[in-house]
C-alpha cells in the first residue's frame, strides 16, 4: 500500500495570510490604543490625538482579534511542520 505525501502548500499559504492579518491588527491596536493609552486612561471617555482622531478605550479590542489570528497562524505553522516531517519519513 502506497501513501501519498500530504501537501503543505495550502496550510503554508493560510499561515502566511493569517500572519499578515494578525500583523495588521497588531499594528491597528498599537496605533489606535497602545500608543495613546496614557491619555485614554486619564480621560474617562475619549482622547483626541494629534492628527484629530478621537481615540477611545475600545481600541484595545483590536488586540483580541490580533491574538486570535496569531493563534490560528501558529496552528497552521504547526500543521505545515508536521506534514513536512511526515513527508520526509
Amino acid at each position: 500500500m502506497t501513501t501519498h505525501p500530504l501537501s503543505i502548500t495550502r496550510p503554508a499559504i493560510l499561515c502566511a495570510v493569517f500572519a499578515a492579518a494578525a500583523a495588521f491588527f497588531w499594528w491597528a491596536f498599537y496605533e489606535r490604543y497602545y500608543k495613546h493609552r496614557d491619555c485614554i486612561e486619564a480621560s474617562a471617555s475619549s482622547c483626541i490625538a494629534a492628527d484629530g482622531a478621537n481615540l477611545i478605550g475600545a481600541g484595545a479590542a483590536w488586540s483580541v482579534l490580533a491574538g486570535l489570528l496569531t493563534c490560528v497562524s501558529v496552528f497552521c505553522l504547526a500543521v505545515v511542520l508536521r506534514r513536512r516531517r511526515a513527508n520526509r519519513g
